[in-house]
This record gives C-alpha cells, sequence and structure tokens, in this order.
C-alpha cells in the first residue's frame, strides 16, 4: 500500500504536504508527530474515510484515492481513537457475532476475565483490547491502527503488541501511531515522523527521535 503526494488542508490550513509513505505487506510502521500534526488525518484518508486535495491511494498498483466505495475495504480495514463497540450488550454476546472468531479462553486470560460482562463496564484497556481483536477477524491485507496503546495499562500493551506481532507474520502490512514511542519502536519496521505536513524517515528507533527533540532523553 501506497501513499503517493498526497495534499490535504482544512480550510486554508495546510495539514499534509505532499506525503509518500509505502506500507509493505509483511511489516509494521510507525507513524510519530505531534497532536495535530496529520497523523490522523493521513490514516483516515488511506481508510476512504476522509479524500485528499491532491494525490492517489495504490493498492496493488491500483488507484484508490478518489475511490470512497466499498472496493477498499476489501483490502483495508480501520481503527480510529474512538471506540466503537456497543456500550450495552456482554462482550460474550459481541465475541459470538463474529463467526471467524474462535477464542480459546484459557489462553486468552483477558478475553476469560472480561468475557460476562457488559462493555460499558470495561476499562479503557480491556475495550481496545476486544476492538483490536475483533478488527484482525476482518482479515484485510492492510491495517491502519490509530492510537493502540494510548492511556493502557503495561499488561494489555504487551498483548496488543503481540496481536500486531502476529499479523505481521501472517504478511499483513499496518501503519500504527501513537504516542507510546518506546513501545511503537519495539515493533516497529520503519518509522516516521510526520512534522510541518512533511514526513522525514527515522529509520527504527528512539535514537533519531531523541536527534530531533522528539524526545526528552
Amino acid at each position: 500500500m501506497e501513499f503517493d503526494s498526497i495534499l490535504f488542508s482544512y480550510g486554508s490550513k495546510p495539514i499534509l504536504r505532499g506525503i509518500y509513505l509505502r506500507i509493505p505487506q509483511g511489516s509494521i510502521i510507525g507513524l510519530f508527530g505531534v497532536n495535530g500534526s496529520g497523523k490522523s488525518t493521513l490514516i483516515k484518508i488511506g481508510a476512504g474515510v476522509l479524500k485528499p486535495d491532491n494525490g492517489n491511494i495504490f493498492i496493488d498498483k491500483k488507484v484508490y484515492a478518489n475511490n470512497l466505495s466499498m472496493k477498499r475495504y476489501n483490502y483495508i480495514a480501520h481503527l480510529s481513537q474512538d471506540s466503537f463497540l456497543p456500550l450495552d450488550i456482554r462482550v460474550n454476546d459481541l465475541l459470538q457475532i463474529s463467526a471467524s472468531l474462535k477464542v480459546n479462553f484459557e489462553v486468552d486470560t483477558i478475553l476469560s476475565r472480561i468475557r460476562y460482562q457488559k462493555i460499558a463496564s470495561l476499562s479503557v484497556g480491556e475495550k481496545r483490547y476486544l476492538e483490536i481483536v475483533l478488527l484482525f477477524t476482518l482479515d484485510r491485507d492492510y491495517y491502519l491502527i490509530d492510537e493502540p496503546f494510548t492511556g493502557l495499562e503495561p499488561l494489555i500493551i504487551e498483548r496488543i503488541s503481540n496481536l500486531l506481532l502476529e499479523q505481521k507474520k501472517l504478511g499483513k502490512g499496518l501503519l500504527i501511531t501513537d504516542r507510546y514511542h518506546r513501545y511503537i519502536t519495539e515493533i516497529t519496521d520503519k518509522s516516521y515522523l510526520l512534522n510541518d505536513g512533511y514526513i522525514s524517515d527515522l529509520g527504527n528507533g528512539k535514537e533519531e527521535l531523541l536527534k530531533l527533540g522528539y524526545l526528552s532523553s
């Protein structure tokens, strides 16, 4: 999947100024940037939620940037910062709706613990974990995930990291952005910084972020 020459503005304010970004299958790509830098906007453009002012999205060398139809969703799944879960049903009922989801409750202790709770009673981390489990049942080629770790406890962050790595092993391409830079750089193959509408290659590391003054030492 490739973002090619993506331009986007909110009114007269340019947010993305000709972004090029490639997400190979079988890789995890990390995207960093301060709040308001355009990370979520870029992910929404990739998912077809927003239409760019200019530029293209390529999937298997086919253009999808101006195509907001269901065709794109055959290849891409998107998880935004906002929860999509219905609050008034039990976790077990929701899991049963997904016919492709086979849960081993002896192995997955998080789902086992929350199995009979209503979603409204779950913690932020438990909801996020459940969302990501459900997201991967869609079996898409690419996953665009906005802030999977923010505000979560270390145990759930570790479990979500393992889920992301499992998808990489299956040959999926993942683009993730989060404020928890340490957890992203531990699992990414490549990292990028989005700043002032432009993107720069960080390789795979915290050292580059420190040099740029993006992280404190």
